[in-house]
């Protein structure tokens, strides 16, 4: 009833006017302080680390709860894939990366009542300007990158930015004796926007810059990577399933936690070096020496680093990608993100992700804008709307040492159609057809 309200009055097309009022902005504060009193306060009893940026926030909260849970003590942890309190699995079916107040504080007094310590948070730039975090006593903040993304929502970078440094204002304002944070080397907008807040520790981490955290020596390999942290003149040789230079950072990210609150780092290799995956991050299948991946990719990028990962390890197979564009989200991004793929990849498939409200066909055309005027010729170029065909075409023509990337809905369980939620898991699939 609540979405069909929204759809008879427009909701989506007013919000922007909407969210700026007094009244709206008061409410959501209201309503935060209502949850807080409902579950007294829960953050109060935690050391809470937040993890915010562009790209790849959800891995990086998954290794910093298996790091703590392991050498330090209990963790829950929020973030977009799942939920986790202690070692016990709950699937986030809300397909939010940051959960609405009462939601939020009721798992995290879930938590407290299993004698949880630390909570590990995955935060939206969405969630910072709804208020979902107002009365969050946060310990820690972490910011791993800046790129183009939400836009439809915030308007312009400036905005974006902006939403992302209130959150290092909550940590700045509140009554928890000590103030931590995580700022990036290589990212030149968070280094320049934010490293110069006043925090009572804080690290940088990097790979091409001067950084207390570094990597060198970084070598890919298609099922692992290879690479030597240095950290107060010492070096440590690392190996990880997680594949890529990108995944490289997401440990860094993870490290520089356990550097700050005195965890010893080789104890925190140890545990991080055993890490798999997220489902449906960088998810990789092989069969009949076909290599296919399932990975979220949703901003350009994310799409261009894990794409450019996958042309270095190719070799002399082709590179087939399989992509699309959720529909009633920034659709600036969608030419650039198309045109990206046409750099990277042999063959492209054109298909549905989350089409919702708008039309699907006007979706695909967004998407292939930019390279209309290039020579379709050098590539296949392929346009499939459904989805299910899109990934059976894939395989079909997927050969020997090619490798298969299938970006954009990750480890999500339902598909929003023009005209009806179906169930849906891009992996399940995916097996059922290779079976």
């Amino acid at each position: 009833m609540k979405e069909l309200i929204k759809k008879i009055i427009a909701y989506d097309r007013i919000y922007d006017t909407i969210k700026t009022s007094f009244v709206y902005q008061a409410w959501k504060r209201f309503m935060a302080h209502i949850a807080n009193l409902i579950y007294w306060y829960p953050s109060r009893d935690f050391f809470i680390i937040w993890v915010t940026w562009t790209n790849w926030k959800t891995t990086v909260v998954n290794l910093i709860h298996k790091m703590l849970s392991e050498r330090v003590s209990s963790t829950v942890m929020v973030s977009t894939a799942a939920i986790k309190i202690w070692d016990k699995e709950i699937v986030n079916e809300k397909k939010m990366t940051s959960l609405d107040v009462f939601d939020l504080q009721s798992i995290l007094a879930t938590a407290r009542s299993q004698w949880c310590k630390i909570a590990v948070l995955e935060v939206s730039s969405h969630g910072i300007d709804q208020y979902r975090f107002e009365w969050v006593d946060f310990d820690f903040a972490m910011l791993t990158n800046i790129t183009h993304d939400h836009l439809d929502y915030h308007g312009n970078m400036d905005n974006y930015i902006n939403a992302k440094k209130k959150l290092f204002k909550y940590v700045l304002r509140n009554k928890k004796p000590n103030k931590y944070a995580v700022f990036p080397a290589d990212d030149r907008i968070g280094r320049e926007r934010l490293e110069d807040m006043a925090f009572d520790k804080k690290i940088t981490f990097g790979i091409k810059n001067s950084a207390i955290l570094r990597a060198e020596n970084i070598i890919e390999k298609i099922d692992n990577t290879e690479f030597d942290i240095l950290y107060l003149w010492k070096s440590y040789h690392m190996v990880t399933y997680l594949p890529g230079t990108y995944n490289v950072y997401n440990i860094l990210s993870a490290l520089s936690v356990a550097v700050q609150i005195w965890l010893d780092i080789e104890q925190a290799i140890s545990s991080l070096q055993w890490f798999r995956w997220v489902s449906g991050r960088m998810e990789r299948v092989e069969k009949d020496w076909i290599n296919y991946f399932v990975d979220f990719a949703h901003s350009p990028d994310a799409l261009e680093k894990t794409l450019t990962f996958l042309q270095d390890i190719k070799k002399d197979g082709k590179l087939i990608v399989v992509w699309w564009a959720p529909g009633n989200r920034d659709k600036l991004k969608r030419p650039d993100m198309w045109t990206i793929v046409y750099n990277y990849a042999d063959v492209m498939i054109a298909t549905d992700d989350d089409p919702d409200t708008e039309n699907r066909v006007k979706i695909i055309d967004q998407l292939t804008e930019k390279i209309r005027d290039q020579d379709w010729t050098i590539k296949q170029v392929l346009i499939v709307p459904e989805r299910y065909l899109a990934i059976k075409l894939a395989t079909d023509i997927a050969r020997p040492w090619d490798i298969v990337m299938f970006a954009g809905k990750w480890h999500e369980t339902v598909q929003l159609t023009n005209f009806w939620k179906r169930k849906w898991n891009d992996k399940d699939v995916l097996l059922d057809i290779i079976k």
